[in-house]
């Protein structure tokens, strides 16, 4: 009975929200690890979607929820997804580590402040103050949870920190703000006397049963928004590989069931290189069909074919047991798909996708053409009932990786997902 760990990918937006959901109901605990709201997953359920930011997608099962110290939390929007579950079924049953570092009012100005000053050279960032949480909690400016609950502590440390921030936005970036330390408090010492009953210890609680339960790491983001690995600076600041889930949850290097998330087309939000961007017909089809608009965001996403050089990098970094591939539905109605097989850079071959952003903005990526399908596959439940092309499309999938494909998701729905 292996940890199972969710892992995107590509750039994110794989659907790991989806199968988070459905790995979940065979699961008894559901530990989100990584980022903050800034990482939006919707699952639907009967027909009604539920848009998620913080709380694992767990949540719909009645599972034990944990958010660990890997997580920056806004307390208001977790108090708001909190609010929404418990009116709802009557009950969650949450845990938050109190090591986590809570997302300040400061942070999100700092955000909006400095993506402003960036002009025509911004990173996409969407002024949640993720970034500038993580600054803090690597600079040991941060406020956790354990200092949210302690109206002490939260007083002399946000009177020490808020001065120095202030200053930094209104004389660096000349960005007017009218929130004082007193309004802070007020507004943050309320969220911590409501936070206070779901701190627990997370590291704790996986360590006495890591070898007796079945545990489900949810990861954020997607493998190329890897603070380290992904295509700085277009990245988040978190590590969003498999093997960060050691340090963020607090228990030691293992194996693991890591579940590769791959959108059977590539997706991305904000700036940066995407070597099989699509500006034509096919990819408006893909983002129209396929509802290409961030939860969190709102932005449109920009669409291209599978990067299979991509892939193989991602495979490496995170060691993939399998794949699932996600919104097949979506290429049918396309007469013809291609999947970049590897790149050609100043006259060389690349069968990976390169570490510098130079190069990865110069490949050309070369194709390999398949026929399409016109078939709507959304009601399908076997792999033996897809369109001959549509299993020809996934067998090359496989091929190319060699990693083998363990279920495919035709429909946005929980039970949309063919076991193969």
């Amino acid at each position: 009975m292996l940890p199972k760990i969710i892992i995107g990918a590509q750039w994110g937006d794989e659907g790991k929200g989806k199968i988070v959901d459905y790995f979940a109901k065979d699961a008894d605990y559901v530990v989100r690890f990584n980022g903050g709201n800034n990482a939006g997953h919707t699952v639907v359920y009967q027909g009604e979607k539920f848009p998620l930011s913080l709380l694992p997608s767990g949540v719909l099962w009645n599972k034990k929820l944990l958010i660990s110290q890997g997580v920056v939390i806004n307390p208001k929007v977790l108090l708001s997804e909190i609010d929404y579950f418990i009116k709802r079924s009557g009950k969650l049953d949450l845990s938050i580590d109190p090591r986590v570092n809570i997302v300040m009012p400061y942070h999100q100005l700092l955000d909006a402040a400095t993506e402003e000053a960036k002009g025509d050279k911004k990173v996409g960032s969407l002024k949640l103050g993720i970034g500038y949480c993580y600054e803090d909690r690597n600079n040991r400016q941060g406020i956790r949870l354990e200092d949210l609950v302690d109206p002490k502590i939260l007083r002399i440390k946000l009177y020490e920190i808020f001065p120095l921030k202030k200053k930094r936005i209104e004389s660096v970036y000349n960005y007017k703000i009218n929130i004082t330390a007193a309004d802070i408090y007020k507004e943050y010492s309320l969220y911590g006397q409501k936070l206070k009953k779901y701190i627990k210890d997370v590291s704790d609680v996986i360590s006495q049963v890591i070898n007796k339960k079945n545990i489900l790491f949810e990861g954020a983001h997607g493998t190329f928004l890897d603070g380290n690995f992904g295509t700085y600076p277009y990245t988040t600041a978190v590590n969003t590989i498999s093997g960060s889930v050691f340090s963020y949850v607090g228990f030691p290097p293992q194996k693991l069931e890591v579940v590769g998330i791959v959108k059977a087309y590539t997706t991305r939000v904000g700036g940066g290189p995407f070597p099989t961007e699509l500006f034509d017909d096919s990819g408006a089809y893909m983002q129209e069909k396929g509802h290409e608009f961030g939860t969190v965001s709102k932005r449109r996403r920009r669409t291209g074919w599978l990067d299979i050089p991509m892939l193989r990098t991602s495979h490496r970094l995170n060691g993939f047991s399998y794949l699932v591939i996600t919104k097949l539905d979506v290429l049918s109605g396309l007469k013809k798909l291609k999947i970049a097989t590897h790149y050609i850079y100043k006259g060389k071959k690349l069968d990976t996708l390169p570490s510098s952003l130079e190069e990865i903005s110069q490949v050309r990526p070369v194709f390999a053409q398949f026929e399409g399908w016109e078939e709507d596959i959304s009601g399908i439940k076997k792999y033996a009932s897809l369109p001959k092309n549509t299993r020809i499309y996934l067998s090359a999938i496989e091929k190319y990786l060699h990693i083998p494909i363990q279920y495919i998701s035709v429909a946005p729905e929980r039970n949309s997902i063919i076991k193969k």
